[in-house]
C-alpha cells in the first residue's frame, strides 16, 4: 500500500520537506507566542509548541507553510479551520485560542494536547474492544457538537484523534471542515475540492458529492474497524482502487484474534451500519450512533448475570404463587371447592410478567436487584407486543403443560397427568440451562425468550449520553 493513502487528499503534490522550511526557530515570536520547538507538519500546515506569554501556558501554533502562504485556497481553508473549531466548545474537541498574522504568516493558537494520537496507539497493535468503543464514543460526542455548530469535519482518522494526559480524547484538525456556522439545517454541504483521507473516506465524499455528518460517521466506522482489527478495512495500491473498494466491495469481517466472539460481532454490526456505502443506510443521527455504541459496550450497558436473574425470577414466581393461593383460598371459602393446581400459577406468572414489564420495564423482584428489561434497539422499556412475546416464549410451554396435566387428572389419566407435570418441571430446568449458557457468553447475555422478543435484561444504569 502506498503511504500517501493515509494522507489528506488535498495535500500538495510535493511533500513538505521539513518543519524548519517555514523559517521559524525556537525563541522566535508570533504575536505574544514564543516558539519552543516543532511538533509536526502536513499538507494543511506546520505545527509548533509555543508558550503563550500573556497567560504563561503551552499552546500549539499552526502556521501556513511559507511555500503556499500566498495560495488563496489554502489560506481560506486555514481561516475556515480556525473559525470552525473555535465555535465548537466541547471537552472532546481541541480548543482554538487565537488567530493572527505576522510577517506574511497566517497562524492560529490552539490547545496543546500532551498525549498521543490514535495512529500512534495503533503502532503498538490493535486496541481492546471496550477501549475502542470508549474512544469512538468520545469522538462521536465531539463530532456531534461540531454538527450542532453547522460543521462536518470531513477528515476523521486516527491521526486526527488525540488522547491527552487525562485519557480524554479530542478531535483535532478541522482544516477540511465544511459548512455554514449560521446554518439552521443539517443539509449536505457541497464540496469545493476533494477532501479527506482515502483510507477512511466515505464513497460520496470520494466522488466529490455534497456531504453531511454521515460522511464523518463513515470515517469514524472505518477508524473503529482499524482500532479493533489493527488494520484499515480496505487497503490498495492506488487512491482510485481504494475508493472503488469503499464504494462497492463487501466490508471484510473483523478478525477475532483471541477476542470474545460476541464482542467482535457487536463491533462488526456497528461498523456495517456506520460504513454502509449509501449514506441513507447509516445512523440517522449522532444520538442514534451514541446509543448503539452504549448498547455494544458492557461498560455502559451491563447485561444481568445468571444468579441475579434466577433469584429475581424465583421471587417473582413466589409473588404470583402467593397471589394465586389467596385467590384460590377465597374461592374455596365461598364455594366449598378445592383442588389447587399449577395451571393458574403459570397463567398468572405469564400475565404478571407481560403486563408488569410492559408497564414499568421491571418486576418488583427485578427492581430489588436493580435489573430492568429493555428493548434491545432503543434501550427503552419493551412494547406490549414484545413483553407478551417474551412471556409467551418463556412461560407458554409450562402453562400449556400444567393445564394439560389438570385436564388429564380430571379425565382420570394419571400417567398422562404425571408426564405433563414432569415435562413442565423439565421445561424450567431447560430454561435454567439456557440462561446459564447465555450468562457464560460475554457480552450479550440473552436467552431464547429475549432473543425472540429483541429484549435484554441488564443492570439498571443511568444513561450518560449528554443531550
Amino acid at each position: 500500500m502506498l503511504p500517501e493513502l493515509d494522507d489528506t487528499a488535498t495535500a500538495a503534490p510535493q511533500r513538505i520537506p521539513s518543519v524548519r522550511g517555514s523559517g521559524l526557530a525556537p525563541g522566535e515570536q508570533l504575536g505574544h507566542f514564543r516558539i519552543e520547538r516543532p511538533l509536526g507538519a502536513g499538507g494543511m500546515g506546520e505545527v509548533y509548541l509555543a508558550t503563550d506569554l500573556a497567560l504563561d501556558r503551552p499552546v500549539a501554533i499552526k502556521v501556513l507553510p511559507d511555500g503556499v502562504a500566498k495560495d488563496p485556497g489554502r489560506r481560506d481553508r486555514m481561516i475556515r479551520e480556525a473559525r470552525a473549531q473555535a465555535r465548537v466548545v466541547h471537552p472532546n474537541v481541541g480548543h482554538i485560542y487565537f488567530i493572527g498574522e505576522q510577517d506574511g504568516r497566517l497562524y492560529f493558537a490552539m490547545e496543546y494536547v500532551a498525549g498521543y494520537t490514535l495512529a500512534e496507539r495503533l503502532a503498538k497493535g490493535p486496541v481492546p474492544v471496550e477501549e475502542a468503543l470508549a474512544l469512538i464514543r468520545s469522538a462521536a460526542l465531539g463530532l456531534r457538537e461540531a454538527q450542532r455548530s453547522g460543521f462536518t469535519h470531513r477528515d476523521v482518522k486516527p491521526s486526527n484523534l488525540m488522547v491527552d494526559g487525562h485519557g480524554v480524547l479530542k478531535v483535532l484538525d478541522f482544516g477540511l471542515a465544511a459548512g455554514d456556522p449560521h446554518a439552521t439545517t443539517d443539509g449536505p454541504v457541497a464540496q469545493t475540492s476533494l477532501a479527506g483521507t482515502p483510507l477512511y473516506m466515505a464513497p460520496e465524499q470520494a466522488r466529490g458529492e455534497p456531504v453531511d455528518f454521515r460522511a464523518d460517521i463513515y470515517a469514524l466506522g472505518a477508524t473503529l474497524y482499524h482500532l479493533v482489527a489493527g488494520a484499515p478495512p480496505f487497503q490498495a495500491e492506488t487512491v482510485a482502487e481504494l475508493n472503488t473498494l469503499h464504494a462497492s466491495a463487501a466490508r471484510p469481517v473483523l478478525p477475532r484474534k483471541g477476542k470474545p466472539r460476541l464482542a467482535v460481532a457487536a463491533i462488526d454490526t456497528l461498523c456495517a451500519k456506520m460504513m454502509a456505502p449509501a449514506a441513507a443506510d447509516r445512523y440517522a443521527s449522532y444520538d442514534e450512533l451514541l446509543h448503539a455504541l452504549e448498547l455494544a459496550s458492557i461498560a455502559h450497558t451491563r447485561p444481568a448475570g445468571f444468579w441475579a436473574r434466577t433469584i429475581a425470577a424465583g421471587l417473582d414466581l413466589m409473588i404470583v404463587m402467593i397471589g394465586v393461593a389467596l385467590v384460590e383460598w377465597l374461592v374455596a371459602a365461598l364455594t366449598d371447592r378445592e383442588g389447587a393446581n399449577a395451571g393458574p400459577i403459570f397463567t398468572g406468572a405469564a400475565l404478571y410478567t407481560a403486563v408488569i414489564v410492559a408497564r414499568w420495564g421491571k418486576t418488583p423482584a427485578k427492581a430489588l436487584f436493580e435489573l430492568e428489561v429493555v428493548d434491545l434497539a432503543t434501550g427503552a422499556r419493551p412494547s406490549w407486543r414484545q413483553s407478551a412475546l417474551r412471556a409467551l416464549v418463556m412461560l407458554g410451554p409450562p402453562t400449556v403443560l400444567a393445564w394439560g396435566s389438570t385436564l388429564a387428572h380430571a379425565l382420570e389419566h394419571p400417567r398422562i397427568s404425571d408426564l405433563t407435570g414432569f415435562a413442565a418441571s423439565a421445561w424450567f430446568g431447560l430454561c435454567g440451562i439456557l440462561l446459564l449458557h447465555a450468562a457464560a457468553r460475554v457480552p450479550g447475555k440473552r436467552p431464547p425468550w429475549d432473543r425472540v422478543a429483541k429484549t435484554m435484561v441488564r443492570y439498571r444504569t443511568q444513561r450518560i449520553t449528554p443531550l
